[in-house]
């Protein structure tokens, strides 16, 4: 369970120094946006017990008070800063000014995963956790390098488009694992990054974006498939198939 932090104080909360044209924000309220801004990617309006889960994935390192009231007073003085709207649905939603923001801290933490993975060499699992640490500290200047050096790369390790790379949404016959079919091959497109326990497997069982994938064997009143992968077979829950993307390879070989 995250360890419990004192609430910032109000000089805290509304600190934000102009840099290269953007507003920083402090680091709670940083992660307060990148949680909204990938609900949002998923087509999710958060209530504050939905955006209290989310902050509840996020690692024990970044010392956020998980607790229901201390989400819905941290929304509220998000309001005030004019960084999301809380409707009479009493659903959160990103202003312009808060989406500017959640942007912003996606990108940069996205970029940070890569700099982790293929600059660094870490793996999968660590990748999400370290990146949650490096990213606040990444100026205008550091992420034009990073970007320039990783040679501008469009979506995260995971999968996830990096804000302002150029990367398509979702393609339109993307679909979770979970209903595939067993006489089709998938591309990976984007797989959970929360979990590190999960990345581990997943990276092992070389379950990752871009990589193929096809359905050996469905036996949903089990809630378990077999799928074969690059190296080998493996099982999985049905509960995990649910959160990873996948789209028919034959697409791409119709494209080319």
């Amino acid at each position: 369970m995250p360890r419990s932090r004192k609430a910032p104080s109000r000089a805290q909360a509304a600190m934000e120094d102009e840099e290269d044209g953007l507003e920083r924000f402090s680091a709670v309220t940083e992660n307060y946006l990148l949680c909204l801004y990938r609900l949002w990617e998923d087509a999710v309006t958060p209530t504050v017990t939905q955006l209290t889960d989310a902050i509840k994935q996020l690692p024990s390192t970044e010392g956020l008070g998980s607790s229901v009231p201390s989400v819905a007073g941290m929304t509220r003085r998000m309001q005030k800063q004019g960084l999301v709207d809380i409707g009479s649905d009493k659903r959160i939603r990103l202003t312009g000014k808060g989406f500017e923001g959640g942007e912003d801290i996606a990108r940069r933490h996205r970029l940070a995963e890569w700099l982790v993975v293929r600059l660094l060499g870490m793996n999968l699992e660590s990748a999400h956790i370290e990146a949650h640490r490096l990213e606040h500290g990444i100026s205008g200047e550091l992420e034009a390098k990073l970007r320039e050096r990783l040679d501008y790369p469009e979506k995260s390790p995971f999968g996830r488009p990096i804000p302002g790379a150029g990367a398509a949404p979702l393609p339109p016959d993307c679909i979770t694992l979970d209903a595939a079919s067993g006489d089709t091959e998938y591309v990976v497109e984007r797989i959970p990054e929360e979990d590190p326990n999960l990345l581990r497997f997943l990276d092992g069982a070389q379950i990752v974006p871009e990589s193929r994938v096809s359905v050996a064997e469905a036996t949903p009143y089990l809630g378990v498939m077999t799928l074969a992968t690059p190296t080998e077979q493996v099982s999985m829950g049905f509960n995990v198939a649910r959160q990873i993307l996948v789209r028919p390879a034959q697409t791409e070989v119709e494209q080319a």
